[in-house]
């Protein structure tokens, strides 16, 4: 069927796809997601990323932290980081967020907030924490990737180890792919 040069073409071409095409997991705990209406099978799987790490992530990532959508974090800009109350905050790498990020976000890789990091507590206090006094602290609504981006989980848990008051954070789930995807306005980081 498939000799010499066909054979190698047609590989060459199977290892061109791109690994989003691969079939994954979609969360940790699942692979797929079956069931049966009125008789009628369905099956829901994923082709993406390798998950973990890039599992899709829930609406609500921690416990007492709301998650928001494109129009709240614009609400957010306009009545929060514009009046100096709060800070839109891109969890992604340097590199990443100098590809193109949300207008007025300001760069804080997850990494910077691991409890093991020196420098956090000087990260918090530009935050408005005052040692363990968060009632100064600025509101922040943060954001990785994309739906399937758990830094964002991980950013907020440290957050919140660290004293940050649930009522002054939030989740913007869908991320820069969303919000590009969306064909909302980027900016340059840096």
């Amino acid at each position: 069927m498939f000799k010499g040069r066909g054979l190698a073409a047609l590989c060459a071409v199977v290892l061109a796809l791109p690994v989003s095409a691969q079939q994954t997991r979609i969360g940790e705990d699942r692979a797929r997601v079956e069931f049966s209406i009125n008789g009628r099978s369905f099956s829901i799987t994923r082709e993406g990323p390798a998950c973990p790490p890039r599992c899709l992530q829930p609406m609500r990532a921690v416990s007492g932290v709301g998650t928001v959508g494109e129009l709240e974090v614009m609400d957010f800009l306009e009545l929060f980081v514009a009046r100096g109350r709060g800070l839109l905050v891109d969890i992604r790498l340097p590199d990443a967020f100098g590809q193109g990020t949300i207008p007025a976000a300001v760069n804080v890789p997850v990494a910077t907030l691991q409890p093991g990091n020196i420098y956090r507590d000087d990260l918090l206090e530009a935050l408005g924490a005052r040692g363990s006094d968060f009632s100064g602290a600025y509101d922040l609504v943060l954001f990785g990737d994309g739906p399937d981006d758990s830094a964002v989980t991980e950013a907020l848990g440290h957050l919140l180890q660290a004293g940050y008051p649930a009522d002054k954070l939030k989740y913007y789930r869908g991320g820069a792919l969303l919000w590009r995807q969306l064909g909302l306005t980027l900016a340059q980081g840096g």
